[in-house]
């Protein structure tokens, strides 16, 4: 299950509730045992880095785009 209360990014910490509903939603239904390592938040786009190494890439309206 995705849960997240404070994530860590280079910007300084970023809460949960700033994290885009439908990321959560993509997550909870296609990674859901997946742990994540860190989540990098950029102008345009979304990169979550999950522990078993893909990194899946969302727009800054939290849609899918791909996974690396």
């Amino acid at each position: 299950m995705v849960n997240w209360n404070l994530i860590r990014s280079n910007e300084g910490n970023i809460f949960s509730r700033e994290i885009r509903k439908s990321i959560v939603s993509f997550m909870t239904m296609h990674h859901p045992c997946s742990v994540v390592n860190s989540i990098e938040k950029k102008y345009n786009a979304y990169k979550i880095h999950l522990m078993d190494g893909l990194c899946l890439i969302f727009d800054a309206e939290g849609r899918y785009v791909r996974t690396n």
